[in-house]
């Protein structure tokens, strides 16, 4: 029996600190019937000659080069647009995978028809490529569940998300809006992927995601939009949440599902998650000014109205009253028992 094709993407830029290690993990795969995208963001190093030694000596390697960086978000749907396979996945110059990953993941989908997306459990590993333990204030989750709303509600108690870097089914995929122009896509494509269908966790750490102790949330958005010209992506917590309740507004399920989903991803996202809601204080004022400088009247608005739920739970009356609501939702909880599938 034929195996399906699995298209692996690499979107790069300046990429030859790790490319060759890199490719080297996806060339073992034990998968045979793969092909690998390298698509290259105009890269000013020396990753072109990398991408070429390769593509030259294994014939499952295709190596595209844009004229000009045109940026990460563009680069990310790029290269998948560029796949033939069944499955999709992407990857990161910098991260590695065992050679079992991309077989396990298919295994996983195929047992699963209903999941689109497959990921594995996670190993750190420093500049040097040693593990290493996390910080211990991340939050790390794995958006499993039966119902959207379950999923949903892994997603957004979590401060850190990699699950995008999995097996996803291409067709799944197309149903998304793909990587939009905002700080945080990949939570965002993550986000709607969970609510198109379920997620296949492989209980083993079959990938290796590398942390870097001096990369800041600036250097993350400073490639978002590449030098052609476009205005650079600002990091905003509050825009990134407003965009992740879009993502569930345009969703293709029904109105009064959407109503309620939208409501407890931005209950959990912003105000229960504190990490989230910390960052949400700090940017959702600056965030309103700008989109009221911009004439985003509507976008303003509803910026506002984030800061005003956000902002009284940090005085002590306030905190009182969102700790008795809180109290209240969980006996209430208690005595419908859990929701319905969605």
């Amino acid at each position: 029996m034929t195996t399906p094709l699995v298209s692996i993407g690499l979107p790069v830029y300046n990429a030859q600190r790790y490319l060759r290690e890199a490719l080297d993990s996806l060339l073992a795969q034990d998968y045979d019937n793969l092909e690998l995208i390298i698509s290259d963001n105009a890269s000013s190093d020396q990753t072109g000659a990398i991408a070429s030694e390769f593509a030259a000596r294994d014939r499952r390697i295709r190596y595209e080069r844009a004229t000009q960086n045109q940026g990460a978000v563009w680069n990310f749907n790029h290269v998948y647009r560029l796949a033939r396979g069944e499955y999709f996945m992407w990857a990161a110059f910098d991260d590695l995978r065992e050679p079992s990953y991309v077989r396990r993941g298919v295994a996983a989908l195929a047992q699963r028809p209903e999941a689109v997306l497959s990921c594995s459990e996670v190993r750190f590993i420093d500049e040097g490529g040693h593990p290493v333990e996390p910080d211990p204030r991340m939050r790390i989750a794995h958006p499993v569940g039966d119902s959207r709303g379950a999923r949903l509600r892994v997603l957004a108690g979590a401060n850190f998300w990699v699950d995008i870097y999995g097996l996803i089914r291409s067709s799944a995929l197309a149903r998304t809006r793909l990587a939009q122009p905002v700080w945080g896509f990949d939570v965002l494509l993550l986000l709607e992927l969970c609510l198109r269908g379920e997620v296949a966790l492989v209980t083993e750490p079959l990938f290796s995601y590398r942390l870097f102790l001096d990369k800041t949330q600036g250097d993350l958005a400073s490639g978002l939009a590449g030098s052609g010209g476009a205005a650079p992506a600002a990091i905003s917590w509050s825009n990134l949440a407003l965009e992740m309740a879009h993502g569930i507004a345009v969703a293709p399920i029904g109105r009064r599902e959407k109503l309620a989903l939208t409501a407890q991803f931005l209950l959990q996202f912003c105000l229960l998650n504190h990490t989230v809601r910390g960052y949400l204080r700090r940017d959702v004022a600056r965030s309103a000014r700008e989109s009221l400088a911009r004439r985003r009247y509507r976008r303003a608005l509803a910026l506002l109205g984030l800061a005003a739920a956000v902002y009284p739970i940090q005085h002590e009356f306030g905190k009182a009253v969102f700790q008795r609501v809180r109290g209240l939702r969980r006996a209430v909880a208690t005595t419908i028992g859990p929701p319905r599938a969605g």
